[in-house]
């Protein structure tokens, strides 16, 4: 039978939507119920095959006591080395439920800690300060994989109509505004129509556009370094379709975010993802040499497109 039937079975999960409100903690009293059920496990068979104690396993299902990372990581190790993809269900699970609602899932480094930020990333990003989330498991989990204390959180975000979003595709638009996120304008001096753009940015609440990976920034870096035009930057990456990905960008947008569950991804499953966001990389450099050769002397170059400060 398929995990996510499981999952309705075991969790009696129904259309109405219970959110958790402790963002450190996973939903482990439920995982651990589903994985036994899945198996057919007492817990005192579970315990014996996972190497923990019965009665550390009776007091995890109670919630009375937070496991160690590495009990954590025997409990979920054994669902995925034994093929229950216990996160790719719950996803399922989630969209299943989400009715008006969207889904979305946020990679992190580490544990956040209180109320969500729209500050939460305020370094050199795609469009500054905000807290980014994905619309799948699978890219947030990319994200992270390579992050020791890597986790997803799934949110469900409450739509309403009187937040100010914006909508980006691949366009000269995306480009520019990554571009000066990015600091790619330290020595240039930024047309009217991108200082108009980076003032839209900062004042809506909510931004969905184009996921761009290190490859994509390689290319646009070489674009503002002047190694290739603005019309093979952009062809080459349309070329690379990695998702959409949601900036929120105000407090109050923030507060629209619902948080559902957390997510633990154990080593094999972080392998997995690794492996696939190399295969991407390859497949995604591949892509941009060929759309580069191809568009080869045609458009402008950065310096013809913008002066130098002074």
């Amino acid at each position: 039978m398929h995990p996510f039937f499981f999952y309705n079975k075991h969790l009696n999960f129904n259309c109405r939507i219970c959110y958790n409100q402790n963002m450190k903690s996973y939903n482990l009293i439920k995982d651990i119920k589903t994985i036994r059920g899945v198996f057919d496990l007492t817990q005192s068979a579970f315990a014996d095959k996972i190497g923990l104690s019965r009665s550390n396993i009776i007091r995890y299902e109670k919630g009375e006591i937070e496991p160690h990372k590495s009990a954590l990581e025997k409990i979920y190790s054994f669902a995925y080395e034994n093929n229950l993809k216990v996160n790719k269900a719950k996803e399922m699970l989630y969209l299943d439920q989400k009715g008006n609602n969207t889904f979305l899932v946020h990679g992190a480094k580490n544990t956040i800690e209180g109320e969500i930020d729209h500050n939460h990333l305020n370094g050199t990003k795609d469009f500054g300060a905000g807290f980014y989330l994905s619309e799948t498991y699978d890219s947030a989990a990319s994200w992270i994989a390579e992050r020791s204390n890597g986790t997803c959180y799934c949110f469900y975000f409450l739509n309403k109509k009187d937040y100010k979003i914006l909508h980006f595709d691949v366009s000269r638009e995306w480009m520019y505004l990554i571009l000066y996120y990015r600091g790619a304008f330290s020595n240039y001096l930024p047309s009217k129509e991108i200082l108009d753009l980076i003032k839209e940015v900062e004042t809506c609440d909510l931004i969905i556009a184009p996921i761009a990976n290190n490859n994509m920034y390689e290319t646009i870096n070489s674009f503002s370094h002047g190694e290739i035009s603005d019309e093979q930057c952009l062809h080459a990456l349309s070329a690379n379709n990695l998702g959409l990905q949601y900036v929120f960008k105000s407090k109050r947008a923030c507060r629209a975010l619902k948080f559902i569950d957390r997510l633990y991804l154990c080593e094999e499953e972080k392998k997995k993802y690794l492996n696939k966001k190399y295969e991407l990389a390859s497949e995604g450099r591949s892509k941009t040499e060929i759309v580069i050769n191809e568009y080869r002397r045609k458009g402008k170059y950065f310096d013809e497109l913008f002066k130098k400060n002074g």
